[in-house]
């Protein structure tokens, strides 16, 4: 963030700092009024003099280990008023350590507040983190880069408070959020560049560390990205392969279909030659059968016929002449042996 841009640490031990001091200041070495924080959420917000620490000290004197119903919906309702810009709230969220009972307060509070404030812009049904923090950053963009004292914290207040809720409830990743804030904190890479070598220079051991703990996580985000196009071009080598190999195979195919299909050409060829044999020798078949008719009706209507019935006569005449008849049978058979032939 830019230079101006007070911490919550820092803002936490101004307002414990001038947290001793009455509403109409006290000089130097005159004694400070004690007051006393409740230990409930009213009291904090109703009591703009105490600290986030001296709050928690008073929750843990008390032994408070959830807030009541009574007093989480009274605080709802009276911190729009108490807190419009919502920095106590943030003093309180940016702690390292929280109380249970605040803990177990707050993030549903972050998501009352955020709602308040963003509207539309902050979904928290959406469990996708990266684009409610777009859909964050599109509504308060202005606001950041104003030059406009006020509205630039207040923004700034409400973008701490948004990462602080999706990295707790939806898992956001710091490469993300430095990602999406690179362009609005910074014109350039340059500006960019310089503050981190300034950083790591001359800044204090805290801004050393935060700096070396960045390119640490770069230099990680770039080894996971490395490891991942290495991966991409394995799979994408394999698949040029088995492409390459199932080319072949389609080639070895279509060869395989052409032959197949040639072959049933063929085929075809030696059915239609057969079918025209087989059509020829039925008509042949046909005329043959014809003769062969004609050469019974022949024989058994002029041949057989009389010598059968001369036959029949000859037994039935008075007296039978068997001779006769048996003479007319043997022609009859003596026929048919030469129509065998």
């Amino acid at each position: 963030m830019t230079d101006d841009i007070e911490t919550p640490k820092a803002n936490a031990l101004k307002r414990e700092t001038t947290s001793s001091v009455v509403d109409g200041g006290a000089s130097e070495g005159e004694p400070v009024p004690e007051f006393e924080v409740q230990p409930t959420l009213t009291g904090y917000f109703e009591e703009t003099r105490a600290s986030p620490s001296a709050f928690f000290k008073v929750l843990r004197k008390n032994k408070v280990k959830r807030f009541l119903s009574s007093d989480r919906e009274a605080t709802g309702n009276m911190m729009s008023k108490h807190d419009p810009d919502c920095e106590r709230f943030w003093a309180l969220m940016s702690q390292s350590v929280l109380p249970d009972a605040v803990d177990t307060w707050i993030w549903g509070a972050a998501q009352f507040r955020l709602k308040e404030h963003l509207g539309e812009a902050f979904d928290p049904q959406d469990h996708d983190a990266s684009r409610i923090f777009k859909s964050v950053l599109r509504e308060l963009s202005p606001a950041l880069r104003s030059d406009q004292k006020e509205d630039k914290k207040r923004a700034e207040t409400l973008l701490r408070i948004t990462i602080c809720w999706l990295v707790e409830n939806r898992s956001l990743k710091a490469w993300q959020i430095a990602e999406q804030l690179q362009s609005i904190f910074f014109s350039d890479l340059k500006s960019a560049s310089r503050l981190a070598q300034r950083a790591v220079q001359k800044g204090k051991g805290a801004e050393l560390r935060l700096a070396v703990a960045m390119v640490g996580l770069g230099d990680q985000i770039v080894k996971a990205a490395e490891e991942e196009r290495n991966h991409e071009r394995n799979i994408g080598t394999d698949l040029r392969h088995r492409l390459d190999s199932s080319r072949d195979q389609v080639e070895q195919l279509h060869a395989d279909l052409k032959n197949a299909r040639n072959t049933i050409a063929e085929q075809e060829a030696t059915i239609a030659k057969l079918d025209q044999t087989l059509a020829a020798e039925r008509q042949h078949w046909g005329h043959d059968l014809t003769e062969t008719k004609a050469e019974q009706r022949v024989l058994l209507g002029e041949r057989l016929g009389p010598l059968l019935e001369d036959a029949i006569d000859a037994l039935e005449i008075e007296p039978p002449a068997p001779g006769v008849a048996l003479r007319r049978v043997k022609a009859a058979l003596s026929a048919i042996e030469g129509a065998k032939e």
